[in-house]
C-alpha cells in the first residue's frame, strides 16, 4: 500500500456528487473503508484528508435532500417533475424503500466514517511533524462534523423529541469496516454521544477560521445550543446561544444587513457559521431546489404577518414579509426561482452554497429558549434583532402579547430558514410535541404521530440485523 490511497480516499467522497447510492449498506464498503498505511504521513496530507471530510457535506446524497424536509412540512411545494421520490413526502406517507431515505442515511454515515478515519489516524500519530495543537484541532474539527452528522440522523430517523425513547440511532465512534452490526442507542445515549463530541470540540477546535466553510469553537457552541433546544434544556440552550451571539463579531461572524446577501455571498457570508465550499465547474453542490417553490401556506403566512392574508404583491413586495419577497420575487429570485439558491446549477461561475448553520438561526434559538425559560426581556431583544433585519419596525416585538409570542417566533423562523436545512420540519415537530401547535397545522396529510419520524431505510435494515425499524 502507498500514497495512492490518499487520492483514492479524497476522490471517493467527491465521486458521490454525481450519483445516488442504493442497496444494501454493505455494498458501499469501498466508500466506507480506506487503507490506512501511508494515507497520512505529514501535515499536508492530514490537511488534505480533512478537506475530504468537509467535502462530504456537499455530496449528492446529502445536498440533494434539502428540499425534501420542507416539502414534508408543507412550507414548500414540488413543481414541474418534482424531486425524485418526492410524492411520498408530499403525502407524508414515506416508505422504507424510498430512494431519498437511502441516500441521506448512507451519505450521512459516510461523513461520520470519513471523520472517524481521520480521527484514528491523527490519534495514531501518522501526521509526522505536525504540532500537537494543530493535531488536536483537526481531531476537534472532525468531532464537530461527527456530532452534527449524528444529530441530523437522530432528527431524521430517531425520536429526538423524547429523551426516554429507545428509538435513537446507531452510533459510530470508529471506522466502519463494512461488516459490523450494531443496535440503535436510545435517544438519551444518542444525545450524550453528540454532546461529548461538542464539548471536546469547544475545548480543542480552532478559535478562529477566516473561511466560513471551516468550523470553530464558536460553531461547536452554536450546534450545542441547537441540540440543547431540541432536548428541551432551555436554560442551557439560551446560555450557549447568547455566548455565541456575544462573541460572534470578535470571532469573525456578523449578521448580514441585507437578507438576500446571505445567499449571494454564500460560504463567504459573514453570517455563515458552517457552510459548504462551492466554486467553479467542479466544486459544486448537487440539489433539487429548482424543482420546488413556495407553498400556499408559506405565502399566506408571509402575507398575514404583514396584516392580511390576501393583499400581498409579489412583484412589488408590498404586503409580504421581506424574506419571502426577496426569495420569490420574479426579478430577484435567481436562476433557480428561489433567492436562497440564486445561481445556476451548471456553468463555471459562482455556485449555490448549502447553509448548514448560520448566525440568524442562533438569534431564534435564543429567543425561543429564553421565553420558554421565562426570560421575556432576552427573548424579545433577540427576536427583534432578526425581525428588524426582515424590515419590521423597532417596536414590533414589544407590541406582541405574551400569548402569541411563541407562535410569532415559529412563523418568523420558518420564513427565515425554510428551504435551507429542514429546520421548518423539525420546529413543527418540536412545537407540536410542546403542545404549541396542532398536528395538522400546516398540512392536512399529517394525521398521526407515526408520521413525525422517517422510517429507517430498507437498505440499512438489510445490512444490519440488529437495527430495528421505527414503530408504524
Amino acid at each position: 500500500m502507498n500514497i495512492k490511497y490518499l487520492a483514492f480516499f479524497i476522490t471517493a467522497v467527491s465521486s458521490l456528487n454525481a450519483c445516488s447510492m442504493v442497496g444494501n449498506i454493505d455494498d458501499i464498503k469501498p466508500y466506507y473503508k480506506m487503507e490506512t498505511d501511508n494515507v497520512i504521513y505529514n501535515s499536508e496530507s492530514a490537511e488534505a484528508v480533512l478537506r475530504g471530510v468537509y467535502k462530504s457535506w456537499r455530496t449528492f446524497n446529502i445536498a440533494s435532500f434539502r428540499p425534501y424536509m420542507s416539502i414534508l412540512s408543507g412550507t414548500t411545494a414540488s413543481k414541474g417533475g418534482g424531486v425524485t421520490g418526492g410524492q411520498e413526502f408530499i403525502n407524508n406517507s414515506i416508505q422504507a424503500n424510498n430512494i431519498a431515505l437511502s441516500n441521506i442515511y448512507q451519505g450521512t454515515y459516510l461523513t461520520i466514517n470519513t471523520a472517524n478515519n481521520l480521527i484514528m489516524l491523527m490519534e495514531r500519530g501518522d501526521a509526522k511533524g505536525m504540532p500537537a495543537q494543530r493535531t488536536n484541532e483537526i481531531i476537534a474539527e472532525c468531532k464537530v462534523q461527527r456530532a452534527l452528522a449524528h444529530f441530523q440522523l437522530l432528527r431524521h430517523f430517531g425520536y429526538f423529541f423524547d429523551l426516554n425513547s429507545p428509538y435513537g440511532i446507531v452510533l459510530r465512534n470508529k471506522p466502519f469496516e463494512g461488516t459490523e452490526t450494531a443496535p440503535r442507542a436510545n435517544v438519551q445515549e444518542s444525545y450524550n454521544f453528540i454532546m461529548q463530541d461538542l464539548d471536546d470540540a469547544i475545548n480543542q477546535a480552532p478559535e478562529h477560521q477566516e473561511l466560513h466553510y471551516y468550523v470553530t469553537r464558536t460553531t461547536a457552541k452554536a450546534i450545542k445550543a441547537k441540540v440543547l433546544l431540541h432536548m428541551g434544556k432551555y436554560a442551557e440552550a439560551a446560555y450557549f446561544a447568547k455566548e455565541v451571539i456575544d462573541e460572534a463579531q470578535n470571532k469573525g461572524y456578523l449578521l448580514e444587513e441585507n437578507f438576500s446577501h446571505i445567499f449571494t455571498n454564500g460560504f463567504e457570508s459573514s453570517e455563515a457559521l458552517f457552510a459548504t465550499y462551492t466554486s467553479g465547474s467542479t466544486e459544486t453542490v448537487s440539489d433539487q431546489v429548482s424543482r420546488t417553490t413556495y407553498s400556499d401556506y408559506t405565502k399566506r403566512m408571509a402575507d398575514a404577518l404583514q396584516g392580511s392574508e390576501s393583499d400581498g404583491n409579489l412583484t412589488t413586495g408590498n404586503g409580504y414579509d421581506r424574506r419571502f419577497y426577496l426569495m420569490f420575487n420574479p426579478t430577484l429570485a435567481g436562476a433557480q426561482g428561489n433567492g436562497k439558491y440564486p445561481y445556476s446549477s451548471n456553468g463555471a461561475g459562482k455556485h449555490n452554497t448549502q447553509m448548514i448553520l448560520r448566525l440568524g438561526e442562533i438569534y431564534f434559538i435564543l429567543a425561543e429558549a429564553s421565553i420558554r425559560n421565562g426570560n421575556d426581556i432576552l427573548c424579545r431583544e433577540s427576536f427583534q434583532t432578526v425581525a428588524t433585519r426582515a424590515g419590521y419596525p423597532p417596536d414590533y416585538v414589544s407590541k406582541l402579547k405574551n400569548e402569541v409570542l411563541l407562535d410569532h417566533i415559529f412563523k418568523h423562523k420558518i420564513l427565515e430558514l425554510f428551504a435551507e436545512n429542514g429546520e421548518d420540519w423539525f420546529d413543527f415537530v418540536r412545537f407540536y410535541k410542546a403542545k404549541n401547535l396542532a398536528l395538522n397545522t400546516i398540512k392536512s396529510s399529517i394525521k398521526t404521530d407515526s408520521q413525525l419520524v422517517l422510517p429507517i431505510p430498507q437498505s440499512a435494515l438489510a445490512g444490519n440485523n440488529l437495527l430495528k425499524q421505527n414503530p408504524l
